[in-house]
C-alpha cells in the first residue's frame, strides 16, 4: 500500500542549498527524490515555504513585514523549482484528479505554505492556473491576511477576501500555522473543507498552551467538513521527553482516532521542516521507513482499512473532492 506524505518543503531546500534532487545533499536531512522513489511514498503535498521575518532584506524564502514583492519573488523561485523538475522527469505535479494517478514520482500537490506571495486575492487565479491546490494563510509569524501561531490575530479585512477568492477556485485550506483566533475566524468565513497538513494534537503534546497544535474542538470542526489531521513526526511535537519513539505517533494516530474518527487521521511527516534524522523517532527517519509505521498501528489493534485510511485513502478521499475533474 502506497502512502501519501501531506507535508514536505521539498522546494524549500532546494533553493536554500540541499538539494533533494540530489542524495549526498539529501541525505542531510530526512528526504530526497531519491529517497522518495525508493519508498512506497507516491504523492506529497509539496510547499511553497515563505516566511516574515522583521528586518529581512528578501531572499529565497524570507521577506520583511509588508513586502509583498519580496515575497512574492520568493514564491515564484520555490514555484520554478517545481516546474524544472517535472521538466526533467524528476516529478509530476498534480493539477487534476487524473494527476493523482500518472506521470512520474513523486507526484506532487503544491501547497502554498503562507499566502504572502500572493500579492493580491486577485491573483489567486494565477496561482491556481500554475497548479497551486492548497494554501494556508499564514506561517508563524503571521501574513498580511491573519495571525498566525507565534504573532497571534484573526483574519484582516483583506484576509476574508483572500478566503473567498481560495473558495472560489476550490482551492484547500491548511489550517498548519494558524492561531486559534485566525483558524475560528476561518471556520467561521467558509463553509468549505479545512485541513491541518502537518499539526498534531495540543492535548497530546505537553505543550498545552502552544498553538502550533491542533485543539480538540477544531479538530471536530475540521472533520465534520471531511478534513484530515497530518501527524508530524518532529520529536517536540509528539513528547516533552527529550526523545520520542514509534509508540508516540501511534498515541497521537489513537487520539485523532477516539476524538474525530479514522476518517481523520493521516501523515504529515514535515520531515524536512528544518530539523535533522536525529530529531525524529528512531525508525522513521526517512520516507523509506514508513512501512515501521503501518506495522506499528496494526500490533496496536488496528484494522488492515483503518492502516490504509491513514497511509493513502483518507488524503485520497480529500485531494479527489477538491481537485478539478
Amino acid at each position: 500500500m502506497d502512502w501519501i506524505d501531506g507535508h514536505l518543503d521539498l522546494a524549500m531546500l532546494a533553493v536554500l542549498g540541499d538539494d533533494p534532487a540530489n542524495e549526498a545533499d539529501g541525505v542531510r536531512r530526512c528526504v530526497s527524490l531519491p529517497a522518495l522513489r525508493r519508498s512506497s511514498v507516491d504523492i506529497v503535498l509539496g510547499t511553497i515555504f515563505t516566511e516574515m521575518v522583521p528586518g529581512a532584506p528578501g531572499d529565497a524564502v524570507q521577506y520583511s513585514a509588508g513586502d509583498r514583492e519580496s515575497a512574492h519573488a520568493a514564491g515564484l523561485r520555490q514555484l520554478a523549482w517545481y516546474e524544472s523538475m517535472e521538466q526533467r522527469g524528476e516529478l509530476s505535479i498534480v493539477r487534476c484528479q487524473e494527476d493523482l494517478n500518472r506521470g512520474a514520482f513523486p507526484r506532487v500537490v503544491l501547497l502554498m505554505e503562507c499566502a504572502d506571495p500572493i500579492r493580491t486575492p486577485d491573483e489567486v487565479a494565477w496561482w491556481h492556473d500554475r497548479g497551486v491546490r492548497v494554501v494556508g494563510l499564514s506561517w508563524a509569524r503571521g501574513s498580511r491576511y491573519s495571525g498566525g501561531n507565534a504573532r497571534h490575530g484573526g483574519l484582516t479585512p483583506v484576509g476574508r477576501d483572500m478566503v473567498d477568492a481560495l473558495d472560489a477556485f476550490g482551492i484547500l485550506h491548511d489550517a498548519s500555522h494558524l492561531c486559534d483566533r485566525s483558524l475560528d475566524d476561518l471556520l467561521a468565513h467558509t463553509p468549505r473543507a479545512v485541513v491541518a497538513t502537518h499539526m498534531n494534537l495540543r492535548s497530546q503534546s505537553g505543550s498545552p498552551t502552544n498553538q502550533r497544535h491542533l485543539r480538540n474542538d477544531h479538530l471536530l470542526s475540521i472533520a465534520a467538513r471531511g478534513g484530515v489531521a497530518g501527524l508530524v513526526l518532529y520529536r517536540g511535537f509528539l513528547t516533552a521527553a527529550p526523545e520520542a519513539t514509534i509508540a508516540d505517533v501511534v498515541r497521537h494516530a489513537g487520539a485523532v482516532r477516539s476524538i474525530a474518527g479514522v476518517g481523520a487521521v493521516t501523515l504529515g511527516s514535515d520531515l524536512d521542516g528544518g530539523f535533522l534524522p536525529r530529531d525524529v523517532p528512531e525508525g522513521l527517519r526517512g520516507p523509506e521507513e514508513y512501512g515501521a509505521l503501518a506495522a506499528a498501528l496494526s500490533t496496536a489493534g488496528w484494522s488492515p482499512e483503518e492502516v490504509a485510511a491513514v497511509q493513502r485513502d483518507n488524503w485520497l478521499r480529500v485531494l479527489r473532492d477538491a481537485l478539478p475533474g
